[in-house]
């Protein structure tokens, strides 16, 4: 038996193992777990060649639309013209009604090389701020410290909470003082990477930590005995089922 009393459980970009992943299929399908132990749900978004939010993970449609276009290079008008196995990619600001349940929304914000950080400051703002979505409890979270310190010191977005990512032992040697400097309120780590000991030292500055993405029963456990904060999975129905 799992006891989830002290640790949160998130839906993988929705449920990714169990449904279409970043899909209103999937938030739907989660939606329905909050009632059965699911805290919330993870998700990505990207910007669109013409400044809009669209949920999505990878930097092209190759592996979910077999095509080889990059979403910032798309319209969302040429994006919607695609599908993902029969569904729509969604936008951010479509999903707010979806996702209004959850105590948890942990929402990564995807850049590349060529990302126009000011219009992608120009769309958070306006999908997040004065909207339906800024009443939702919604962390950004991103690998890019160049987007951190433009979110810090933008004078809406600044008071969103914020979490760093780390996937490499190195950027975890670091990660506590440069997420406090950036003015982020927890880690999100690379399962592998953690231990007790990183736990307990994030701790003691105030930081939680954020797992992902873990589906091993007795890695989740082990994780749960160490005090990890939040697990992010690809399987929350198996998961939760094992309660």
């Amino acid at each position: 038996m799992i006891n989830f009393k002290n640790t949160l459980l998130l839906g993988h970009r929705g449920a990714r193992g169990e449904a279409l992943e970043n899909t209103l299929l999937g938030f739907q399908h989660i939606g329905r777990l909050k009632n059965h132990g699911l805290a919330g749900v993870e998700l990505d978004v990207q910007l669109s060649a013409d400044g809009h939010l669209v949920i999505f993970h990878d930097e092209d449609l190759a592996r979910m639309c077999g095509q080889q276009s990059r979403i910032a290079q798309l319209t969302l008008a040429e994006i919607r013209r695609h599908l993902q196995l029969g569904h729509p990619i969604i936008t951010l600001a479509s999903i707010a009604q979806t996702l209004h349940e959850f105590s948890v929304i942990e929402l990564e914000i995807k850049t590349h090389e060529r990302t126009d950080y000011t219009a992608l400051i120009q769309a958070l703002a306006r999908d997040l701020i004065d909207t339906p979505l800024i009443h939702l409890p919604i962390v950004l979270t991103s690998f890019d410290t160049e987007l951190h310190v433009r979110l810090q010191r933008h004078h809406q977005l600044k008071r969103l909470p914020r979490g760093l990512l780390i996937r490499t032992a190195e950027a975890l040697a670091t990660a506590t003082n440069t997420a406090l400097q950036l003015g982020c309120v927890q880690l999100g780590v690379h399962y592998p990477l953690l231990s007790r000991a990183i736990i307990a030292h994030s701790h003691r500055y105030n930081l939680p930590v954020s797992a992902w993405t873990v589906n091993d029963i007795d890695t989740i456990q082990q994780l749960i005995d160490w005090q990890v904060d939040v697990i992010i999975t690809d399987f929350p129905s198996q998961i939760l089922g094992r309660q």
